[in-house]
Formats: C-alpha cells, sequence, structure tokens
C-alpha cells in the first residue's frame, strides 16, 4: 500500500465514523475551551488544568480505541469502545507521560548545547532561532521515531519503555512511514496555514477566535489520528508479514 492510498482509505475511515468522532472530538476539546471562558484573563488552577488535561486525554483515547476496533473488526459501537478506554486510557496516558519525559530528557543537553554554540550572537532574534533549531533537530527525531508507541500500548498491551522500543523499531528504516508522514505533513501544512489565518482575525475578537479555532479542530484532529493509526497499522502489518517471511525462510533451509 503507498502513502497516498492509506491517505485515501484514512478518508474513507473518517466519512465512516464522523458522526462518532465528530463527538468524541467535540469532549476532548470543549473542556479546554470552557475552562478559557471560566478563567478569561485570569490564571487556571493547577488542579483544573488536571482535570482538563484528564479528560481530553480520556477522549483522545476513546477516539483511538474506537478507531482501532473499526479497523480490527468493522465494529463503530461506542458502547463496546468505551469499555475497552476505560481500560487502556491509564496504560496509554502512562505511554503519553514517559514518551513525553524522553523528548524532554534529550532537548536539555541540546538546548544546553545550544546555548553555547549561540552565545556569540549579539542579535536576540536570530539566537533565540538558532536555539530553537538545533534543539528541534534531536527533539524531533525522538518524536518520529517514537511516535507510534502509545499506538503499541493500545494495541499490544506493551509497557511504556517497551511501547517506545517497538515503535523505534517499526519506524527505523521504514520508507512507507516516512512518505506517508511527509505526505500527512502537507496536508497539516494547510490546517496550520487555517488555525494561523484565524489568530490573524483581531477583529471578531478573542473569544470569536477561540470558536473557530475549535471548530477547526474538531473536525480536522480525527482525520489525523484515524491516519496515523493507519499508517501504524499497515507498517505493524507488514512488518508482522516480513518477520513470518523470514521465520518461514530459516524453517525451510
Amino acid at each position: 500500500m503507498t502513502a497516498s492510498a492509506i491517505l485515501n482509505q484514512s478518508f474513507h475511515f473518517y466519512s465512516r465514523l464522523f458522526n462518532k468522532v465528530f463527538w468524541l472530538s467535540v469532549a476532548s476539546s470543549l473542556s479546554p475551551l470552557l475552562m478559557f471562558f471560566a478563567v478569561g484573563a485570569g490564571q487556571p488552577s493547577l488542579a483544573g488544568m488536571l482535570f482538563v488535561m484528564m479528560l481530553s486525554m480520556f477522549f483522545s483515547a476513546y477516539i483511538m480505541v474506537l478507531i482501532h476496533q473499526y479497523s480490527q473488526d468493522q465494529d463503530d459501537s461506542l458502547s463496546s469502545a468505551f469499555s475497552l478506554t476505560l481500560k487502556k486510557v491509564l496504560p496509554i496516558t502512562g505511554t503519553s507521560i514517559v514518551f513525553g519525559l524522553f523528548a524532554v530528557v534529550v532537548a536539555i543537553p541540546a538546548a544546553v548545547i545550544a546555548t553555547l554554540l549561540a552565545a556569540g550572537i549579539e542579535d536576540q532574534q536570530l539566537q533565540a532561532g538558532l536555539i530553537a533549531l538545533i534543539v528541534s533537530i534531536p527533539v524531533c527525531y525522538v518524536l518520529y521515531r517514537c511516535f507510534f508507541a502509545v499506538y503499541f500500548t493500545l494495541v499490544d498491551g506493551a509497557s511504556p519503555i517497551d511501547a517506545l522500543k517497538a515503535s523505534n523499531q517499526l519506524v527505523k528504516g521504514n520508507k512507507l512511514v516516512f512518505r506517508s508522514f511527509m505526505l500527512l505533513s502537507v496536508v497539516m501544512l494547510a490546517y496550520v496555514a487555517i488555525i494561523l489565518l484565524i489568530s490573524q482575525m483581531i477583529a471578531v475578537g478573542s473569544m470569536a477566535q477561540a470558536i473557530l479555532e475549535f471548530a477547526v479542530n474538531v473536525i480536522v484532529l480525527p482525520y489525523f489520528t484515524i491516519t496515523i493509526y493507519r499508517i501504524f497499522d499497515v507498517a505493524r502489518q507488514q512488518q508482522i508479514s516480513l518477520e513470518d517471511s523470514d521465520e518461514q525462510n530459516g524453517q525451510d533451509d
């Protein structure tokens, strides 16, 4: 299967699941928006932020579980997906936290090196840009290689460390994954352009901007989630087939 075929198939999945993933996406995005309205210019409490993060994570996991369930069994039942989400949300959250901490650990020495290299630059904007560029290189590499970790936790029940290792092994040297992500990045650029355009609409007010961004997010983000899962699933099936083929060849020898 080609990268373009995966994106087309993902759109087909999206159209079939739209009435389900749309409302789950609304629920996932609604809690931060409600906090924005409630707090206004004030600072949200730590407890409030944690509650919003956990609520958003639950519905994000709910979407992932529904997509996995439909992809494997053509089952779009929200009730059965809900039951599985209750079992998977904490492991998925744990893997997400470890994934984030790993990225931070990589970013710290990169930031130190970048700061030393940029120390002689007088222009503050140029200095900040160089630091950001140097830090982003290893961080993006880690994010790319370990991006499928949560899906290994979802599908195989892998622990955070095993999930990171499995993701790295799946992505390493996989041209299909690379091409798919490059093609998906083109689609994502259009999404980012729309968000930036909304952010420049000063005349409509901050509340209207938040509502517009909310509308775009709840429509677009589920498609990205479906596409990423499909990339993972296709690449994983190819890896399994290759391993089975190698094992069979070994037995024949």
